[in-house]
């Protein structure tokens, strides 16, 4: 589901729907793990802490995640809503499933936390092509030409 208005594109990705084969066990874990918690440590307490726990780690794949993109950036709102400005991208790694957009230029750990990851859904095309034209300065920057550059600074000082 896709819909453009004034240059602003919408979709929306339903992990659950996308990938039916590991509901049951997400929701085995999600309804068994705090009652066995609960059990285990004889409180009521700390089952409601492990659902809480296991809620926040699934929500994403439970619930849509709806994604709004125009000229100023891309926002993904779902349980963890994240915002990503189109010049703050420094990387961008193409995956099967989706992109994801980060703020660092080399691989970090933080990428889960300040990264934005596009899933495509069914509009791959779509989205593909909102990231090469908006992040088209992140796309060429690679680790050779940045070593390359580097170097070239080097010899210069």
């Amino acid at each position: 589901m896709a819909e453009q208005a004034q240059s602003c594109w919408r979709w929306q990705v339903h992990l659950a729907k996308a990938q039916p084969e590991r509901l049951p066990v997400v929701l085995l874990a999600l309804v068994g793990a705090p009652m066995l918690g609960a059990w285990l440590m004889g409180h009521w307490i700390f089952g409601l802490a492990a659902l809480w726990m296991l809620w926040s780690a699934t929500a994403d794949y439970l619930l849509p995640i709806r994604y709004e993109a125009d000229e100023s950036g891309v926002r993904a709102r779902g349980w963890s809503p994240r915002v990503m400005r189109w010049e703050r991208v420094k990387r961008i790694v193409w995956g099967e499933d989706g992109v994801l957009l980060s703020p660092f230029a080399h691989p970090s750990r933080l990428n889960a936390y300040r990264g934005v990851f596009l899933w495509y859904g069914d509009q791959r095309e779509v989205v593909e092509t909102l990231v090469r034209t908006h992040c088209a300065h992140a796309l060429g920057e690679t680790k050779s030409k940045r070593k390359q550059k580097r170097l070239k600074q080097q010899s210069h000082a």
